[in-house]
């Protein structure tokens, strides 16, 4: 586990690409499966990986932000979407931590972290990305 997170937990920052390297470099150091994914907010589709969709149990690697947080805990969901709906409101740096279901067995612990930046008039609203990391599969 991550000394800087427990699930259920999440930060944001004003984008800070330093907190946002060192969070990646902690999870990077150990044993965690590393994907990245980024979403369009003029659209709110998010593009994500195999692993990714596969661990969160989706059909299509294009999904809306509520496809993903269906597997989390449900006591889990306001924190996720807190730090999720701030960092659209301006260019953020943010990492949470949640827990899924891993092959029936217990909970894994699953980190995101990320950044988003805001874009400028209509035609340009922004755009978040970053990377999930998982629990390696036994």
């Amino acid at each position: 586990m991550l000394q800087f997170m427990k699930p259920g937990v999440g930060t944001i920052l004003p984008e800070d690409a330093r907190a946002h390297e060192e969070w990646v470099e902690v999870l990077m150091r150990q044993d965690y499966v590393i994907e990245t994914w980024h979403c369009d907010l003029s659209t709110g589709l998010f593009t994500i990986g195999d692993i990714t969709r596969n661990r969160h149990s989706l059909g299509d690697n294009l999904c809306g932000l509520l496809d993903i947080i269906r597997g989390y805990p449900e006591d889990h969901h306001k924190t996720v979407l807190n730090i999720l709906e701030e960092a659209t409101a301006e260019a953020s740096s943010f990492c949470f931590c949640t827990t899924m279901r891993k092959d029936r067995q217990e909970d894994a612990p699953l980190f995101c972290v990320g950044t988003s930046t805001i874009g400028n008039g209509v035609s340009s609203a922004g755009r978040m990305q970053g990377i999930f990391a998982f629990t390696p599969v036994d």
